[in-house]
């Protein structure tokens, strides 16, 4: 989910552990392939790079991405975090105010914050592991403090905060703590000449903490990448806004409602907005409870809890305006400081009435129901929260209710209806969203996918350069474009595209594969080179390089492969790999001569069948597509390729049954730009014959004919329609261009870069 995708999936540096040490000194760029996302967190990456491994390693699939895996890491280290906030409960109430009954409080403040609904969204989110790792840092260095007084001056308790920062900065709040925890816990009342004596020693002690974690920040931040982009709003109306966040985020500890995975709340412009009013006087109301606490020293873990909450939101809740104003991820690690306050608050009631507790067994049992209901009733929140967060359409769906306003959310939502192939109800929530995002790239990017996969094609390419337009330094809407356009054969065009997108983000490896794919193709063997170069500069041991080296080295192409394969070893999957080839590299009947043998060996292979419904929809063998695509969908129903191009065999047919039904010369030509644009170029070309038969002499058929044959790739019949147009008409500039890009590919075939488009009339 989220952040998952750039910092897991598409990250090539976790899937070897041996890059471990380049985590914390290459910097940021190995925590994300998204430049503006990359933060210097090495501790995750490497927790991120062990995960990798072990599921690759004990999965029967050899697989790095099955998700248990990387939950059973988190489970562990929230129970271990557990266990330390026991600890760490126990000697706050301690010291506050000693009592047998404490261990019990502690017990229960711990599983309080174990169970609590608001947790699910962080333990749930696979890379927010950042911010339960670095709260487990922070509680280590703190029981460290507490329960090993004497070794203070060897500063072990800084060990686990120097891990803690390297897990996520918001940890190095540690040091404000711990000099707010001293003021509170163990700044003793003593006669005058002693306190100046201990107030110098507490402000030397403060002040070298501070200079302590004042470089440790400016590291940090010096390792981060310089793409790194915060957020974009003001840093003014982010700052006004937080008061009424922080007020949300304390309710929520009570009353943990209409929790979302992505939020559509946004800045307030004004103090007099109401929200900043209400914000004001709860931040008002709070601190003026946290400063009277002070006054008693049995009141410490009320006013610690409070401090410690507002603490460890400075860093996201403050004057650093980021992306969101607020997640409830970020809840996690302040609400171990509230937990310490409302556990503390009611224990205090209950030593209060303890002897009445003693002498009354239906009082003792009525707290001990009260005390499971709590629990039991944040057990079923936290339950309901992971069934929601289980897949990616139920959370998605979640966000659509809770935050109706969130572009973002209603994208996501359609994405995963997209990928069930519901196209159309993908597209109603991609509609949705350009209300509250119009110029969100990804979501013109997505559109551009479905658009594509519904048939549409030119509003597709359209939506894919709307996507470049409002993110044109982006590598990844170039990428996805690329990848279009690779899926529609037009390798030149493509090839451009992932170099941008290269260009934009140097490491994105997946960039680098499409284009070691593309240049096989092209043959262009010198690029290929160049590219297994820069992968292997960023990943030594990459295997898609690997891969690719012999194939650069003996100039073997894609087809070359298939066919040894298929002579080796004769099987289904190598004959339908082969005919997959034969398709790619335009052998359509070859194509179907593979899939055909695939079918020899096992006559129920829905991939033959449907391979051989593709490669008849270019050939414009529209019957025989429609006899072996209705096999496909016979034999697996479920089987959306299959029933993808079954409805575009049907649909060419009705359109190449307008070429004999038409015999208007200009709407010949119409027809003919329809059938090129569903890239129909034999029908195209049959379209603009007949307009020939009814006008010999004019140009436009033979410079359309010339445009189609291009896009074949026959450039010596390209040649001769483009000079008959230009010879019929010597002023065209476009049937020049035509011709002029026929003889170039016929000299050179990778020479030029695109298709010159052909003309409506």
């Amino acid at each position: 989910h989220f952040d998952d995708s750039h910092t897991i999936q598409d990250n090539p540096f976790i899937t070897d552990i041996s890059n471990i040490p380049l985590f914390f000194t290459k910097g940021a760029i190995t925590f994300s392939s998204l430049p503006a996302n990359q933060v210097y967190r090495p501790i995750v990456t490497t927790s991120i790079a062990i995960d990798y491994w072990i599921s690759s390693k004990l999965s029967s699939d050899g697989n790095g991405f099955h998700m248990r895996y990387y939950h059973y890491s988190m489970m562990i280290t929230y129970i271990l975090l557990l266990v330390l906030l026991f600890f760490f409960f126990l000697k706050l109430f301690e010291k506050a105010r000693p009592n047998s009954w404490n261990i019990y409080f502690a017990f229960f403040a711990t599983a309080f914050y174990g169970l609590h609904t608001v947790n699910a969204e962080t333990i749930n989110y696979i890379i927010s592991r950042s911010d339960l790792l670095s709260t487990f840092f922070v509680i280590a260095a703190f029981d460290i403090f507490l329960y090993f007084p004497n070794k203070r001056k060897w500063g072990l308790f800084l060990i686990p905060l120097a891990l803690g920062v390297l897990t996520k900065l918001t940890a190095a709040m540690f040091i404000p703590m711990l000099i707010v925890y001293y003021f509170i816990y163990e700044f003793l009342p003593l006669n005058k000449t002693e306190r100046k004596k201990q107030i110098k020693g507490l402000v030397l002690y403060a002040s070298a903490l501070v200079l302590l974690m004042l470089v440790v920040v400016v590291f940090v931040m010096k390792m981060q990448s310089d793409t790194f982009v915060p957020g974009t709003h003001t840093r003014w109306q982010y700052l006004i806004t937080m008061p009424y966040v922080l007020l949300h985020y304390f309710i929520s500890f009570i009353y943990p409602y209409n929790l979302s995975a992505d939020t559509d709340w946004t800045v307030i412009d004004s103090i007099l907005n109401y929200q900043f009013i209400v914000g004001i006087l709860f931040l008002v109301s709070i601190l003026f409870i946290a400063f009277i606490s002070l006054k008693n020293k049995k009141y410490a873990p009320i006013s610690f809890g409070i401090f410690w909450f507002f603490i460890a939101l400075a860093p996201t809740s403050s004057f650093i305006p980021l992306a969101e104003v607020m997640n409830d991820h970020r809840m996690f690690y302040p609400f171990v400081g509230l937990t310490l306050m409302w556990v503390y608050i009611v224990s205090i009631w209950i030593v209060n009435i303890k002897e009445q507790i003693i002498k009354s067994k239906s009082l003792k049992l009525k707290i001990i129901i009260a005390s499971l209901i709590i629990l039991g009733l944040h057990s079923y929140g936290t339950f309901q929260r992971t069934e929601i967060w289980n897949d990616g359409e139920s959370l998605w769906y979640d966000v659509t209710i809770k935050s109706p306003k969130n572009g973002r959310g209603l994208m996501n939502y359609g994405l995963k209806l997209m990928n069930k192939g519901d196209y159309d109800s993908a597209m109603k929530y991609y509609k949705k969203a350009l209300k509250y995002s119009p110029k969100y790239s990804y979501l013109h990017t997505n559109m551009g996918i479905c658009y594509d996969s519904m048939g549409k094609y030119a509003k597709a390419d359209s939506s894919f350069k709307k996507a470049i337009e409002y993110a044109y330094y982006s590598y990844k809407p170039h990428y996805f474009y690329g990848a279009n356009l690779l899926k529609h054969k037009k390798y030149q065009e493509a090839i451009k595209e992932f170099e941008l997108s290269l260009k934009y983000n140097p490491q994105y490896n997946y960039s680098m594969y499409k284009l070691m794919e593309c240049y096989t193709i092209e043959e262009d063997w010198e690029n290929l080179d160049r590219i297994i170069g820069i992968c292997k500069s960023y990943y030594p041991n990459n295997t898609y390089a690997k891969y690719y080296v012999p194939i650069a080295k003996e100039r073997i192409t894609k087809l070359d492969i298939a066919r040894e394969a298929s002579i080796k070893n004769p099987s289904v999957d190598s004959y339908i790999e082969l005919s997959l080839k034969y398709y790619f590299y335009n052998k359509y009947d070859s194509s179907i001569w593979a899939a055909n043998q695939a079918l020899e060996i096992n006559s129920k292979s829905v991939a033959a069948y449907n391979n051989i419904c593709a490669a008849n929809n270019v050939l414009g063998n529209y019957s025989s597509a429609i006899i072996a695509g209705k096999m496909a969908t016979k034999l697996d129903p479920n089987n959306q390729l299959a029933w993808n191009n079954l409805n575009l065999s049907y649909k060419r047919q009705k359109l190449q049954n307008r070429i004999n039904e038409t015999n208007d010369f200009n709407k010949l030509i119409d027809l003919s730009l329809t059938l090129y644009k569903e890239e129909m170029y034999n029908d195209c070309i049959k379209a603009c014959e007949k307009a020939i038969e009814i006008q010999p002499n004019n140009a436009i058929p033979y410079n359309n004919i010339c445009s189609a044959y291009n896009a074949l790739k026959q450039y010596e019949k390209a040649v001769k329609a483009g000079e008959m147009a230009v010879k019929l008409d010597s002023n065209s500039e476009l049937a020049k261009n035509n011709l002029a890009l026929a003889k170039s590919k016929l000299q050179d075939y990778s020479s030029n870069n695109q298709f010159i488009p052909i003309n409506r009339k």
